[in-house]
């Protein structure tokens, strides 16, 4: 047995190894869920793990996203009600400090008989059902880490040919 090609074998598995653990990782991210309501657009914006995104710049323009109409700042909370003109659309940009960037495009609803905290409630409820890991997510990753150890071995493979 060759000792200089176990020597390879290993730095081969502890470079992968290493590569592996290197790839970039989503530490939270940034959502924004809102609706128009009386001459203003209130909104929450939240990170992945639920927990409010205080202090960020909000921005909302026309639907198109030519027109800047108000902007301002999330509360503590992470909640915003920001005053624009009647509109049909609207487009609501937070942006925080570390780069994190969320955008939503906002609707003026029709009826007006839907009670706003109910609309709020359903509305970030769907949200954070949305913004969820499931299983499939955790299945792809693992896939797709099992398929960079795959395509190691075919090269280690064909390297030996």
């Amino acid at each position: 047995m060759n000792p200089f090609g176990l020597a390879q074998r290993l730095r081969a598995v502890v470079a992968a190894w290493l590569l592996c653990a290197a790839l970039p990782v989503a530490s939270h991210g940034l959502y924004v869920t809102a609706h128009a309501e009386q001459g203003a657009v209130v909104g929450l914006a939240a990170y992945s793990d639920h927990s409010p995104a205080a202090g960020l710049f909000v921005e909302i323009t026309d639907a198109a996203g030519r027109e800047v109409l108000a902007q301002g700042v999330s509360g503590d909370d992470g909640r915003f009600r920001i005053g624009v003109p009647e509109r049909a659309a609207y487009h609501v940009a937070v942006e925080g400090e570390e780069g994190h960037r969320a955008e939503v495009n906002v609707a003026r609803l029709a009826c007006g008989a839907l009670d706003g905290d109910a609309l709020r409630l359903l509305r970030e409820d769907l949200s954070r059902l949305e913004h969820r890991i499931q299983l499939r997510d955790v299945l792809g990753g693992l896939g797709y880490i099992v398929g960079l150890f795959g395509l190691a071995a075919w090269f280690m493979a064909r390297r030996r040919m």
